[in-house]
C-alpha cells in the first residue's frame, strides 16, 4: 500500500512509550490507516529491515523492525526470529533492549547491515587507486595511559569495569570507555569517517579496504566475522544479525560493521559504525 506523507508537525500520541520524534533532524514517526513507519527528512523510509530510533530525546534508542512495505510490526517474532513488544521494541526476556545513540549515525541499519544491496555512489573498488587510509593518528594516540587526561570534556554515560563516556570530537559524537582511576582510556567508537583518516565520502569495498591500508587482523585476516558476545554490546545488535570485519595496526585493534553488496562483497561507508581498541 502506497503511503501517504503527513504534513503535520507531530503526529497524533502513538501507542508507544516513545515521542514521535527520534534523530529530529534524521525523520519523524507516520501513520495511516495500515500502521506506523518511519520517515525520513527524504522521504525514504526503512522497509524489511531493524532500525534503531531515539524515540524520545533521551540519548538511547530502541530498535524497532519494519516489514517489507515499510510498516513497524508489534507484538509478535520478526522473521530472523526475535520477538517484538506491543510498541513494536525488540525485546529479550520481557526487557526492551537499548543502545547509546551514535548521534552521526542517524537511524541505524541493524539487520540491514548485511542485506545484500548494490555499492552505489561509486564505491571504490581499487584500493591502489586512492591515498592511503589510515587510523586517525590523534585518537590512535590517545588509546593507553592516560588518554583520559587528553579529553577533557567527556560526558559519563554510565559506570562499570571500564566507564562509558560521550565526547564531542571535532562535531561528530565519540564513544569512549575509559577507566577512571587509571585514566587509562580503552577504545573508540565512532563511525569510519571519523576513525580513519582520508576515508572515501563514498565508501570502499572490503578487500580494496585491506589492499590500501594493509590493516589485515593478525588474527583473522580478511575472514568476514560473525557477532561475538562482546561485539554484540559494542554494536548493540541481536547475535547473528550483522557482519563484521577485523583489523590490526601498530598495536591497537578495530572491528568495523559491514554492509553485504552483491557476489559475496562487503563495503565500508563513512558512517560505518567502528571500535578501535587497545
Amino acid at each position: 500500500m502506497k503511503k501517504r506523507l503527513l504534513v503535520a508537525t507531530a503526529a497524533a500520541a502513538m501507542s508507544m512509550v516513545m515521542s514521535m520524534t527520534a534523530f529530529a533532524s534524521m525523520g519523524n514517526w507516520q501513520q495511516d490507516a495500515s500502521g506506523w513507519w518511519w520517515q525520513r527528512t527524504d522521504n525514504s523510509y526503512p522497509a524489511d529491515e531493524w532500525k534503531w530510533i531515539d524515540g524520545n530525546g533521551d540519548g538511547t534508542a530502541e530498535s524497532y523492525y519494519f516489514d517489507q512495505n515499510g510498516y513497524l510490526i508489534t507484538n509478535t517474532t520478526t522473521p530472523d526470529g526475535y520477538t517484538v513488544n506491543a510498541d513494536g521494541a525488540w525485546v529479550q526476556d520481557g526487557v526492551v533492549q537499548k543502545r547509546q545513540v551514535m548521534l552521526d549515525l542517524g537511524d541505524e541499519v541493524l539487520a540491514a547491515q548485511t542485506a545484500t544491496q548494490s555499492a552505489t555512489g561509486g564505491a571504490i573498488m581499487d584500493g591502489k587507486s586512492i591515498e592511503k587510509i589510515v587510523v586517525n593518528p590523534e585518537l590512535f594516540g590517545m588509546i593507553g595511559a592516560n588518554g583520559m587526561d587528553k579529553l577533557p570534556n567527556m560526558t559519563e554515560i554510565s559506570q562499570g569495569w571500564l566507564n562509558t563516556y560521550s565526547v564531542d570530537y571535532n562535531g561528530v559524537t565519540l564513544r569512549v570507555e575509559a577507566n577512571p582511576e587509571s585514566r587509562w582510556l580503552a577504545s573508540f567508537y565512532g563511525p569510519a569517517k571519523v576513525i580513519f583518516s582520508n576515508f572515501p565520502e563514498n565508501g570502499i569495498e572490503l578487500n580494496a579496504f585491506y589492499d590500501n591500508t594493509g590493516y589485515e587482523s593478525l588474527s583473522t585476516a580478511r575472514n568476514i566475522m560473525a557477532s561475538t558476545g562482546d561485539s554484540d554490546r559494542v554494536f548493540g545488535l541481536p547475535t547473528g544479525s550483522y557482519r563484521m570485519a577485523w583489523g590490526s595496526v601498530d598495536g591497537r585493534s578495530f572491528n568495523v560493521l559491514l554492509t553485504a553488496g552483491t557476489n559475496d562483497t562487503w563495503y565500508i561507508y563513512p558512517d560505518s559504525p567502528v571500535i578501535l581498541y587497545n
